[in-house]
C-alpha cells in the first residue's frame, strides 16, 4: 500500500475512534448527570425554621430530649433551638434533605397546633380567706397546683389562674371549696366567740409589771402583705404604750374551750387535794381563779411577797396579760395537758404616738381603755407598723420584739383610728417624724399567719 494510503487510511480510523468516544463520552456525561441529579436531590442539606411558643417549648423536648429524638428519628433530619430575637418564643432550626426537612417540619406542626390553648383568668376571693388559700408555707396552693395542673398566681385577694380551659375550672372549683370551708369555720368562730362575757381586769396600772410573755402566739404578715389588717381583741392593757392583744380565730376559740375544761376541773374538791402546792417560786406555772368571773386560767408567778403573815404571789395571766395578786394556797399545780396551747396574749404598743410628758397620764390611760374597749370582747382592726427590741424580763424566759401596731375601731359612721383620737384630744403626741404618715386603714383585711415563738 502506498504511503499516502497507509496514512489516510490511519487518520481516518483514528477519527472514527475519536468520533466514537466523543459520542460514548457525550451519552455517559448525560447518564453521570442524570445519576448526579438524583443523587443531589437526595444529599444536599436544606434549613427549615419553626417558631416555637415558649410554654410548649418543653413540651415538644419532652423529657431528656425524647419527644426531639424521636423525631429525628422519623424524619432523617437534625434538629436543635435558638432563642428568637425580641422575644421569649424559640426557633427550632431544621437541617436535612428537603424530604426530611418537610417531614420533621410537619411533625413539629401537628405538635403545635394539638396543644391545648392556654389562657388566664382571675378571680377574687375574700380577704380574710386569702390565707386559706395559701395555707401553711404555701402548702394549699401547691395542692391545688398540683391537682388541677394550673399554675395560680395571688396578689393581695385576687387570684390568676393559667392554664387550658379544664386547668382553670378544676383549679377555681378547689379554691371555691377553699374558700366556702374557711367562711364557714370562721362564721363559727365568731358565734362562739360573741358568747364571751366581758372581762374585767384591775385598772390600777401599777398592778401590772413589765412582762414578756413565753411560748405565746406571735404576729408576722405574709411576705409582701405587711400593709394588710388583721381582727384582734384588747384583752389588758397598762397604757398605750403597753397592752396585750388575742387574735380573733381558732385559737381564741380553742382557749375558751380550754378555760371551760380548766374550771371544770379543778372546781372538783378531789383535784384541789390532788394538785396542793407545797411551795411556789418566781417563774412558776400555776392554775389560778380570776376573782371576776370565778373561772380557772394559766398563770405565772412574777413574783412572791408575805402580807399579815400570808405568803402570797404576784401573777400574770399568760393569755390575757392582765395580773393579780393571791394567796400561795389559792394556787393550784397546773396539769401538764392543759399547756398545750400557746399562751394567747401578745404585747403590743401603739407605734405611732408617745406621751406628752414623760409619762401618760391617768386621762390618756381612761381613755384608750375606752377606745380600745379593753377586756369587752370587741372586735377591733390592727396593722403592725414597726417592733421594738425587748429585754429578758422574765425568770428563765427570753423575751422577743414587740409589734407597735394601728388600732381601728369600725363603726358605721367610719373608721376610728385609735392613736390620732388621742392626739386630736390633746393626750398624747405623734413620735417626730410620724406626723403626717399616712395611716388610714385600707379595706382588705389582712392575711396573718400566727405562728408559736420558740
Amino acid at each position: 500500500m502506498p504511503p499516502f494510503t497507509k496514512s489516510f487510511a490511519v487518520l481516518l480510523g483514528l477519527s472514527t475512534f475519536g468520533f466514537t468516544s466523543y459520542l460514548l463520552y457525550v451519552l455517559l456525561k448525560k447518564d453521570k448527570e442524570d445519576l448526579l441529579d438524583g443523587s443531589v436531590a437526595s444529599t444536599k442539606y436544606t434549613y427549615l425554621d419553626v417558631t416555637v411558643p415558649k410554654e410548649i417549648v418543653r413540651g415538644l423536648i419532652g423529657r431528656n430530649g425524647s419527644n426531639i429524638k424521636q423525631i429525628e428519628q422519623q424524619s432523617n433530619a437534625r434538629i436543635h433551638f435558638k432563642d428568637k430575637e425580641e422575644t421569649h418564643d424559640r426557633i427550632c432550626v431544621i437541617r436535612g434533605s428537603s424530604d426530611a426537612c418537610n417531614i420533621a417540619y410537619n411533625l413539629i406542626q401537628d405538635y403545635i397546633n394539638n396543644q391545648p390553648l392556654i389562657e388566664l383568668e382571675d378571680m377574687f376571693v375574700p380577704p380574710a380567706c386569702v390565707k386559706f388559700v395559701i395555707g401553711k408555707n404555701g402548702d394549699r396552693i401547691h395542692e391545688i397546683q398540683c391537682l388541677s395542673g394550673a399554675k395560680l398566681t395571688i396578689v393581695q385577694s385576687k387570684v390568676t389562674i393559667k392554664g387550658t380551659r379544664e386547668q382553670i375550672n378544676v383549679a377555681r372549683s378547689l379554691i371555691e371549696d377553699v374558700v366556702e370551708s374557711s367562711l364557714h369555720n370562721q362564721q363559727v368562730i365568731h358565734e362562739s366567740l360573741a358568747k364571751r362575757e366581758p372581762r374585767l381586769p384591775p385598772k390600777s396600772p401599777d398592778v401590772i409589771h413589765k412582762l414578756e410573755t413565753p411560748k405565746s402566739e406571735r404576729i408576722s404578715p405574709l411576705p409582701g402583705q405587711q400593709e394588710n389588717q388583721f381582727e384582734v381583741y384588747v384583752s389588758a392593757m397598762e397604757n398605750p404604750s403597753k397592752f396585750w392583744l388575742q387574735i380573733v380565730g381558732p385559737k381564741a376559740t380553742e382557749l375558751d374551750c380550754l378555760v371551760e375544761e380548766m374550771t371544770e376541773y379543778y372546781n372538783k374538791p378531789e383535784s384541789k387535794i390532788q394538785h396542793q402546792l407545797n411551795n411556789v417560786e418566781i417563774g412558776d406555772l400555776v392554775a389560778a381563779i380570776f376573782q371576776y368571773d370565778n373561772k380557772w386560767y394559766r398563770a405565772e408567778v412574777i413574783d412572791t411577797i408575805e402580807k399579815s403573815g400570808e405568803k402570797m404571789a404576784t401573777l400574770y395571766y399568760l393569755d390575757y396579760g392582765d395580773t393579780d395578786v393571791m394567796s400561795y394556797k389559792e394556787l393550784l399545780e397546773l396539769r401538764t395537758d392543759f399547756l398545750r396551747l400557746h399562751f394567747q396574749a401578745i404585747e403590743c404598743f401603739l407605734a405611732r404616738i408617745e406621751p406628752i410628758g414623760d409619762s401618760w397620764p391617768e386621762e390618756a390611760i381612761d381613755r384608750f381603755e375606752e377606745l380600745a374597749q379593753v377586756a369587752q370582747w370587741k372586735k377591733l382592726f390592727a396593722k403592725i407598723n414597726c417592733y421594738a427590741a425587748k429585754e429578758k424580763t422574765r425568770a428563765k424566759r427570753e423575751g422577743s420584739p414587740t409589734p407597735g401596731v394601728d388600732l381601728y375601731d369600725v363603726t358605721n359612721s367610719g373608721d376610728i383610728d385609735v392613736a390620732e383620737e388621742l392626739v386630736k384630744e390633746g393626750l398624747a403626741v405623734y413620735k417626730r417624724g410620724l406626723e403626717t404618715k399616712t395611716n388610714s386603714r385600707t379595706t382588705s383585711t389582712s392575711n396573718i399567719s400566727v405562728a408559736s415563738s420558740t
